[in-house]
């Protein structure tokens, strides 16, 4: 965040420029009064009076001309801004979300856009107005010391009390923002499982639930914006109370004969245009501690996945996996769900991976597949480590299916596709092998039906399948799937066990996770694993046998069955 900033310093310096600017032709207006009295009053000059409103017009119009300027610029920085930086907070939050195994929500990408809108909007103008403050208390102190000290006491006042009303109202501003965080993440996960809901009955001890949240984040802004409304209102009041006594100060200035009365109004109208900026920032200063705290997330978002160029330089030695004391544990959790883990699979080998529920199986498919990385240990693809392949080099000869199949919003094409532009005859020839061509086929417009998100419009079966050919697209030489005939029928077992049979005569590496022996007859070799750690590993009949003996009736999973 801070390197895209300082790339954008010129722009901002240039929108510094325009106020500095804008600031200087405001006071064409206090001039201008002062010569209408002083001058025009006095001689009764049209011509001049003329010629002094026709300057001040001049003035006026490229003040406003600068202003928008100044606005379009910062429009436009907020767009390179978000060039620069909105991609890798997307590719975080895929990090992140993959790490952790479920959705972190998109709450850094709207607080990316918070900050934008901040710093380029008008909420941040008052910031290139606030070094103009000074020039306009030494114009006071030039039209008489009396006046530049009592404006500059009421700025030193009106910025104790902004301040203050950062000190009171960001702990509650801090508050609100982590409820509301947490009563949108909860309300996401709500309606992506309202039919759970609905069909349970849990909608009102839900709704109490999601309501607590909810209560907190309003108690604690009404909290803040209570104190934030006091404070603004005692500032207004100062504010008012400074003109009041500059107009007062300036009439017994003119009776001593110190001043000419125009410089009354003239005088008013600076220490006003003085003390704007603080008024505004004031105003302003909610959406300020909260663009502050969106750049302090979006910046830790970001350390904790520093940006990689990591590319594949060097070609892999054949299609070989191997895992060499492995160890895994949750972000957070202090027990390892993995341990030590050590096994090879040669090129071209299927291997099932077997075993209790809970035994590590389906973490240790995500960290064969890159989707997390492992605290201790090595996997190697090819004879390279995992952590030296591009994830786009190492995505497009691999084909994943997870238990969750993961399909999106968009079209049969683009799911198999990987939203990418592969030959049409590819991805045909992916939903072939996997068995769902005729399926696609009776769809309202084929390939080209739209599927809701998480691929809502088909049965569960069915998501499997397209899931696999999403898998199988391309013929990867390396296949990882987990549970992938947990919703499939008869048909749809055949349909797998024949799509695995066509990658192994291709040579593809493949690594089956299961609770279900169907399609274990195609595997070469199978692993059983238990309480996170490799227990054995060998062909199916020895697998078999060392689990009937080691195993107690009540552990062992159908496969060993």
């Amino acid at each position: 965040m801070k390197q895209a900033l300082r790339a954008l310093y010129p722009q901002f310096a240039m929108a510094g420029l325009f106020s500095g600017v804008i600031n200087l032709l405001y006071l064409s207006s206090p001039l201008y009064l002062m010569q209408i009295y002083n001058r025009v009053l006095v001689s009764e000059n049209i011509t001049t009076l003329l010629l002094l409103t026709l300057v001040l017009l001049l003035a006026l119009i490229t003040m406003g001309i600068l202003d928008s300027m100044r606005a379009k610029l910062l429009i436009r920085t907020g767009f390179q801004l978000d060039e620069a930086v909105s991609a890798r907070v997307f590719r975080a939050l895929m990090v992140k979300s993959a790490q952790q195994g479920f959705s972190r929500g998109a709450h850094e990408m709207r607080q990316l856009d918070q900050f934008r809108s901040f710093i380029t909007g008008p909420g941040v103008h008052f910031a290139f107005d606030l070094p103009w403050i000074p020039v306009y208390l030494l114009l006071l102190f030039l039209i008489d010391p009396v006046l530049g000290i009592i404006a500059t006491v009421g700025a030193i006042g009106l910025f104790g009390l902004a301040l203050m009303n950062e000190r009171f109202t960001r702990p509650s501003l801090s508050e609100a923002e982590d409820a509301g965080n947490r009563s949108y993440g909860f309300t996401e996960n709500l309606l992506r499982h309202a039919d759970v809901v609905v069909a349970m009955g849990m909608q009102p001890a839900i709704e109490n639930r999601w309501s607590i949240n909810r209560d907190t984040m309003l108690t604690r802004q009404a909290f803040a914006s209570d104190r934030n409304a006091v404070i603004s209102a005692g500032i207004r009041f100062a504010r008012l109370v400074l003109q009041a006594l500059m107009l007062g100060t300036g009439a017994l200035l003119v009776i001593n004969g110190t001043i000419l009365p125009a410089t009354i109004f003239a005088a008013s109208i600076i220490m006003g245009r003085a003390l704007v900026p603080v008024e505004q920032g004031v105003g302003a200063w909610k959406q300020f501690s909260e663009a502050r705290n969106a750049f302090d997330h979006v910046s830790t978002l970001l350390a904790d996945v520093p940006h990689s160029n990591v590319e594949t330089i060097i070609p892999k030695a054949g299609n070989a996996l191997n895992a060499e004391g492995v160890s895994y544990r949750f972000p957070g959790a202090k027990k390892l769900v993995l341990r030590d883990v050590k096994f090879s699979i040669p090129a071209g080998c299927a291997v099932g991976i077997v075993g209790p529920s809970g035994s590590g199986k389906s973490t240790l498919s995500r960290l064969l597949v890159g989707a997390i990385r492992p605290d201790n240990g090595t996997i190697k693809y090819g004879d390279i480590d995992l952590n030296k392949w591009d994830n786009s080099a190492f995505g497009r000869q691999m084909g994943y299916l997870p238990q969750d199949v993961g399909l999106f919003a968009g079209t049969v094409r683009e799911n198999i596709a990987r939203f990418g532009e592969p030959p049409i005859e590819q991805i045909v020839g992916a939903a072939r092998v996997a068995g769902i061509h005729d399926m696609i086929m009776d769809l309202p417009k084929q390939y080209d039906t739209e599927l809701g998100p998480g691929g809502v419009g088909l049965s569960g079966g069915q998501r499997q399948r397209l899931g696999l050919a999403r898998a199988l697209l391309g013929a990867p030489s390396l296949l990882i799937l987990d549970e992938p005939n947990a919703n499939l029928d008869a048909a749809g077992e055949e349909g797998l066990r024949g799509a695995l049979v066509a990658l192994k005569e291709h040579g593809s590496t493949i690594v089956v996770v299961t609770h279900r022996p169907t399609v274990l007859d195609v595997m070469d070799r199978l692993i059983f694993m238990r309480e996170g750690t490799v227990e054995t590993m060998g062909k199916p009949d020895e697998v078999y046998a060392y689990i009937k003996t080691n195993v107690a009736e009540a552990t062992v999973p159908r496969t060993a069955a």
